[in-house]
């Protein structure tokens, strides 16, 4: 079954860029791309769009993009950039601002051209045509001849631009086909030379180092080998999983646009908001922009950041910080902070794991320590921007204390109803969000606890807890029967008067307000038109609250 990646809301898949092709940008060091390779040519329009999703692939392959610097044959190529190790051959390539060229081989035969042939000048747009040759090159192969030279000569066409589908279902948009005629004119001087015309149908994405699919045919004649075999080669899919997190307080960036490099992700962006965890392009670099809402372009970009994901792992992303100039103390500046090492489940079912983030720009280092069972510290020492690695906790409600690192100032304390949510085997992000003192922070939101499931949506707010009687309220307010259909029945055995009940479903949307000042000791709650689901209802009374859970059948 083919699979459809959906990118953060929209689609990292369909990396979009314009019709003028430009030196790909990816990353340092050794580069490797897994391929799968069709044994022919396939069939295809000269204008996009292209779809091969319908294409079967016969085998599997990689390719290695090594950095001249750390080739034994550099001082052979003096021009070239990277080598290419490709098929048991070596390619000798030079990636630079103005061009992409072709500096020599070694497959069966070897040579190496002092002048660089430019394969493709940069930019290059659609409909423009480049020519270049370099004549003389001498070579030598196994069992040939002596004095063997080469003329190599190429003719370059920028075809069109649009979008691929790829045999595994990975979209990319605005990739510009480019057609590589190269003609070898190979022999002895003097001698009948054999003629060997490559064509090359190269669709380039921007990022890669090698083209996304390659369609390549041979031909010849005089006194030449059989040609080499047709192929199609695909490049196979390289993902990361992705969550981001806006959590950044200043009111300037309330709502923002995210970009990845020109391509609107995620529109209108709020505070204290996830993605859900999503599938993104690994193994190339990428820039992560944002911009003000109603953004035009991300020109318009307030911060830019180059990332790069590999494959197979999963990411927290969490935007903090301040991007005003004035009107917040301290002013900490705007920035993403990557967790490398995210979890989508908990590694053990009976347990939810909690990765805890300190993104709170005006609160200390702090501690986090539990007190309700009595499972003590759970984080020490946790400062701005860092993350805690993952705690492994029984599923159970718990109560927290944030304190200072010293452990003698507590900040704040909160409920952490994880028993009563449910949450077995969930993993979650906690974040500290806000401000301990919105007075110097332009009236700005407190300090809380935002809690992103997986599934994204708005932070679900951890119930602040005001005093012991909280734990005595819990005791005392039942939410029966559980599952339900059509009501349920909310019981007050305590002489507290209740004041509200917020219903929130598990994206942390408000779903229903109920005023309770006028309850007794019940109150039936009708639930008919709520979808099947599992909801939080956050209860107040005086200076108590608690949060109970409630399924929908």
């Amino acid at each position: 079954m083919k699979k459809h990646l959906l990118i953060i809301f929209l689609a990292l898949s369909q990396i979009a860029f314009s019709q003028t092709l430009e030196m790909p940008n990816f990353p340092d060091g050794v580069i490797i791309y897994d391929v799968s390779i069709k044994n022919q040519l396939i069939d295809f329009s000269e204008d996009g769009d292209w779809d091969f999703s319908e294409v079967s692939t016969d085998s599997d392959s990689a390719i290695q993009i090594t950095p001249i610097s750390d080739s034994p044959d550099a001082e052979d190529y003096p021009n070239a950039t990277h080598a290419k190790y490709e098929d048991g051959n070596i390619l000798f390539l030079g990636f630079e601002p103005t061009q992409y060229t072709y500096n020599g081989e070694q497959t069966f035969i070897d040579d190496s051209y002092v002048t660089p042939l430019v394969l493709i000048p940069y930019p290059f747009n659609v409909g423009e045509t480049h020519t270049d040759g370099v004549f003389n090159i001498p070579f030598t192969c196994s069992g040939c001849p002596p004095e063997l030279y080469r003329d190599h000569e190429v003719v370059t066409s920028s075809l069109s631009s649009g979008s691929v589908t790829m045999p595994d279902g990975f979209v990319y948009n605005n990739v510009t086909l480019v057609k590589i005629t190269n003609t070898f004119t190979d022999g002895q001087t003097g001698s009948s030379p054999c003629i060997t015309t490559l064509e090359q149908w190269l669709w380039w994405a921007e990022g890669y180092a090698i083209p996304i699919v390659e369609s390549r045919t041979f031909s010849n004649s005089g006194q030449c080998a059989p040609p080499p075999p047709d192929y199609t080669k695909f490049l196979k899919t390289q993902t990361a999983r992705v969550q981001v997190i806006h959590n950044s307080a200043d009111a300037a960036a309330e709502t923002v646009d995210v970009y990845l490099n020109e391509t609107l992700l995620i529109p209108n962006f709020e505070f204290r908001t996830a993605s859900p965890f999503v599938d993104a392009p690994a193994g190339l670099e990428i820039e992560l922009s944002v911009a003000p809402p109603n953004s035009s372009g991300v020109e318009d970009a307030i911060y830019t950041a180059p990332v790069t994901l590999s494959a197979d792992e999963t990411y927290i992303v969490v935007a903090d910080g301040i991007v005003s100039g004035s009107g917040y103390n301290p002013p900490q500046p705007f920035g993403l902070q990557i967790y490398d090492m995210g979890r989508e489940l908990a590694d053990e079912s009976e347990n939810t794991d909690v990765l805890v983030h300190h993104g709170s720009t005006d609160a200390p280092t702090v501690d986090i320590v539990e007190t309700g069972v009595g499972a003590g510290t759970l984080v020490d020492n946790l400062s701005y921007t860092e993350f805690q690695g993952y705690l492994e906790l029984p599923t159970a409600d718990y109560i927290i204390d944030v304190t200072d690192e010293t452990g003698s100032v507590t900040v704040a304390s909160f409920q952490a109803p994880l028993a009563s949510l449910e949450l077995d085997g969930v993993a979650l992000v906690a974040v500290a969000t806000g401000f301990l003192d919105p007075s110097q922070n332009s009236d700005g939101p407190a300090f809380g606890i935002g809690v992103a499931l997986p599934t994204g949506g708005p932070l679900v707010m951890l119930p602040e807890l005001l005093g012991n009687q909280d734990h005595e309220l819990s005791n005392a307010i039942a939410l029966y029967p559980s599952p339900a259909k059509e009501q349920v029945t909310l019981s007050n055995r305590s002489n507290a008067a209740l004041e509200t009940a917020m219903i929130y479903d598990l994206k942390g949307k408000l779903v229903s307000q109920i005023d309770l000042q006028d309850m007794q000791s019940e109150r039936v709650i009708d639930i008919s038109s709520y979808a099947t689901g599992v909801y939080m209802v956050h209860i107040t009374g005086g200076q108590s609250s608690v949060v109970k859970r409630l399924i929908k059948e």
